[in-house]
């Protein structure tokens, strides 16, 4: 099975954020053959208006660039924005009242990994989440075999793989955890 990978801009304006969602929940949606279920649309959903949001509030540039890349023999989506700004986001602490703020602390949640890839001139900030596992040909992303000598599965959400080790970062990012 290959990884699925797909890049487009937006204009950093504030329509891009759902216009980036829909795209993101379309190519995830279109690569794996059936319908998200709902904890997976609404994980896509949040962490692309996340970045996305960040990134046409806070960046710099005319636009910013989304990758999408869906790996199904992992059950993986990485979900990437680049924009033109040096500022690295970071979590915050808003208080009660506040009605921003909480977008890297949502990622950090949801996501299985996030971080920040500084580049010359700007910066990808990503998260990576889970997909769902089915059937093999009939619903989402082929489960793989387990040997029946492994230890039953102690991962509290079914179906949802448990997050990696911490060390497991692409090389070169910048972890956010």
């Amino acid at each position: 099975m290959s990884v699925h990978r797909r890049w487009f801009s937006l204009p950093r304006e504030p329509a891009t954020v759902a216009a980036g969602r829909r795209r993101v929940r379309a190519l995830i949606t279109a690569w794996g053959g059936a319908p998200l279920d709902e904890d997976t649309q609404l994980t896509v959903d949040l962490v692309t208006s996340e970045l996305l949001g960040n990134a046409v509030r806070h960046a710099t540039g005319p636009v910013v660039t989304v990758g999408v890349h869906a790996d199904p023999l992992h059950h993986r989506a990485v979900i990437e924005v680049y924009d033109a700004s040096p500022a690295v986001p970071v979590a915050g602490r808003p208080d009660r009242d506040s009605e921003s703020g909480r977008g890297i602390l949502l990622i950090a949640e949801l996501a299985l990994a996030h971080g920040v890839i500084r580049k010359r001139t700007g910066k990808w900030v990503w998260a990576e989440i889970a997909l769902p596992t089915g059937p093999v040909g009939r619903l989402w992303w082929p489960a793989r075999s387990r040997r029946t000598d492994e230890p039953p599965d102690r991962n509290p959400r079914p179906g949802v793989p448990p997050k990696p080790p911490a060390d497991r970062v692409a090389p070169g990012a910048m972890t956010c955890h």
